[in-house]
């Protein structure tokens, strides 16, 4: 057998390295050119077809939960208008059973008077302080002048009657066509009688003057009807005296009576005058 010297063994070492390098060489090339066709691939597929239809699907869910929250705050405004309606209707019933259980209550301190029980059923916008309408007539025993009460006192005097409804002046009215005869509670015990003729909007108060000047009124005092005057019955309250004030002459003195609380706003009354409770 042919022995190989040492340059020959060197020489066919660097050949068979070289070739295993080579080899080696050709097969990370392949690989990285079939990598690199994959990558292009992929990449332009991603970008014509995958992420298109997914911003696309994502859009359509950005709508659809848009419009699903859209809907709820719908449902939710509307159930929250319908909670301020049904607390709305709730306390108006709450605030007339209450005008209703106080006029019931009034009633049976009033004495031996004509009652009329009667509700408003008409106050105009542009005549809110002058006039109302309530539900009884002549035909339920209301007559002219008759005064109108709530369950805080007077606040208005019948005007004109038909068979079943009333026009009632109210005493908030600047120019009341009767005049009212009144009285105030003294600190003694005694009163003080007087007439109330008109409204001053301004001081929102009655005007009131007595029959007596030298008489020492003072504000709080109460102001009811005298009976002396009219066709109702004495004592029913007005108002309190809100301020005295001086006229020129220095003789006569023109009385501020601020009215009762609830004058701007009533739903029911009672129609009092002389005579006996009707039936």
């Amino acid at each position: 057998m042919r022995k190989f010297n040492h340059l020959q063994k060197v020489l066919i070492g660097w050949i068979i390295g070289i070739a295993i390098f080579g080899c080696v060489m050709i097969g990370l090339r392949q690989n990285a050119l079939s990598d690199m066709g994959y990558s292009a691939w992929t990449y332009i597929q991603y970008g014509l077809f995958e992420y298109p239809l997914t911003s696309i699907g994502n859009f359509v869910n950005d709508v659809a939960n848009l419009w699903h929250q859209y809907d709820d705050n719908q449902y939710l405004t509307q159930e929250l208008a319908e909670q301020k309606s049904y607390k709305t209707l709730y306390d108006n019933e709450r605030n007339e059973n209450k005008e209703l259980q106080d006029l019931l209550n009034m009633k049976n301190e009033l004495g031996n008077s004509t009652q009329i029980s009667a509700r408003v059923i008409k106050r105009s916008s542009s005549s809110w302080d002058q006039y109302v309408t309530i539900s009884a007539g002549s035909a339920q025993g209301v007559k002219e002048n008759m005064i109108v009460v709530t369950s805080e006192g007077a606040v208005g005097l019948v005007q004109d009657t038909q068979t079943n409804t009333s026009k009632v002046q109210l005493l908030t009215d600047e120019d009341l066509e009767n005049d009212i005869s009144v009285k105030i509670s003294m600190e003694d015990g005694s009163t003080a009688e007087g007439l109330i003729d008109s409204y001053d909007p301004d001081k929102k108060a009655y005007r009131m003057s007595l029959f007596d000047s030298s008489v020492d009124v003072s504000a709080g005092m109460e102001v009811a009807t005298s009976g002396k005057g009219g066709n109702y019955p004495s004592g029913i309250y007005i108002g309190t005296v809100r301020s005295v004030e001086q006229n020129d002459n220095s003789i006569v003195s023109t009385i501020y009576v601020t009215p009762v609380s609830n004058i701007s706003s009533f739903n029911y009354v009672i129609v009092l005058g002389n005579g006996k409770v009707s039936e």
